[in-house]
């Protein structure tokens, strides 16, 4: 049974796909869907991507079919998606989370619902829509859990992944009421997304990510992750600390470029970033943050937080209740604010760009 497309509420007919004139007077991301759906029914074996450029510049990765369906495939047995269920594609299918997705839909005979890439895209979906399966990007989870009608609407599907940027712990808290499964992914561009799945919510949800089957996990001398599967055309090193718990499950620590030596001591950002949401949820803060590194003179690198708009609290009143849960190598040496994050285009923080405006 051929799958059932709907864009932007209109229905779309494959035998629509094989004419040009269906990719006129489209949005940009109507177009980026329907050539996605025109290139998978195609006879094209090989599919470039590009990297999100969140930790230096986008570059072209190029893959061919088969691997595009074997990873296709591993997530579909994974998440156990039966064919004529109904997928949700509110990600940019110019990227490989959204492209993936088309690929998933079309390899499962899944129907599909697509909609405009927002910060709440159950806004667009009726309350009668049955969707069995959807991914969204962290933003938008937490955009959706603050409305009751979205919140509903999600509660309704059965079978969701997140990707992109970790979630805070306030987001995760909210998902345990969900009755559907909600999934951490562990991915990206060079593993042709996720190879790791960390089920959130329920009696059986996971503390660690664990590998999806014939995947093999491993560490550098950095405690950097290094992944090899079958369906990867090499052997994947990545920047990503992590604690091995064992051949292939494991727990996400930080990135080893955003490493901080200060003073000779090495800080992880992230794992900062993580105490900091519990003295910012005390104090009722809402802000964007992360934790950078800044020349100094002292300490060759000093560690600082930097926040998104502007806060009631003064910078000691801060300052005073993050000393009381972190080291003294932790607390910031100086809060800066900006009005504004600069995100890539798959609207993850670019910390390089964003700390480039407090230094100027």
């Amino acid at each position: 049974m051929e799958s059932i497309v709907k864009l932007n509420g209109k229905i779309i007919e494959f035998s629509q796909l094989l004419t040009a004139e269906i990719l006129f007077h489209k949005s940009d991301f109507e177009k980026s869907f329907l050539e996605s759906l025109q290139r998978w029914k195609s006879s094209d074996d090989s599919f470039s991507f590009f990297t999100s450029g969140s930790t230096g510049l986008p570059k072209s990765i190029s893959f061919s079919r088969n691997q595009l369906k074997a990873s296709a495939h591993l997530s579909i047995g994974a998440l156990r998606l039966k064919p004529q269920q109904t997928s949700l594609i509110c990600l940019n299918t110019r990227f490989i989370a959204g492209k993936m997705m088309v690929i998933r839909s079309l390899e499962n005979s899944m129907n599909i619902i697509a909609v405009e890439p927002s910060a709440d895209p159950l806004k667009e979906i009726s309350m009668d829509e049955q969707i069995d399966f959807a991914a969204f990007v962290p933003y938008q989870l937490q955009a959706i859990l603050e409305s009751t009608l979205s919140t509903a609407k999600l509660n309704k599907i059965k079978c969701v992944i997140i990707g992109g940027a970790p979630l805070d712990e306030r987001t995760r808290l909210k998902l345990q009421a969900l009755n559907g499964n909600v999934y951490a992914t562990y991915g990206m561009t060079e593993t042709i997304t996720h190879i790791a799945l960390q089920k959130l919510n329920g009696l059986d949800k996971q503390d660690c990510f664990k590998a999806l089957k014939s995947v093999s996990l491993s560490v550098d001398n950095r405690q950097c992750l290094v992944i090899e599967a079958p369906h990867l055309p090499e052997k994947v090193i990545t920047n990503d600390v992590i604690e091995l718990i064992d051949k292939d499950t494991f727990r996400w620590i930080g990135r080893f470029d955003n490493v901080i030596n200060s003073g000779g001591v090495k800080v992880i950002p992230e794992k900062i970033e993580a105490n900091i949401l519990l003295v910012f949820k005390k104090l009722d803060i809402n802000n964007r943050y992360f934790i950078a590194g800044q020349k100094d003179a002292k300490l060759g690198t000093k560690v600082v937080l930097v926040m998104e708009g502007v806060t009631p609290h003064t910078e000691t009143a801060i300052t005073d209740e993050l000393k009381k849960s972190l080291s003294k190598y932790e607390v910031p040496k100086a809060i800066v604010f900006v009005p504004n994050f600069i995100e890539t285009q798959t609207q993850k923080i670019n910390r390089t760009e964003t700390l480039k405006l407090v230094e100027e």
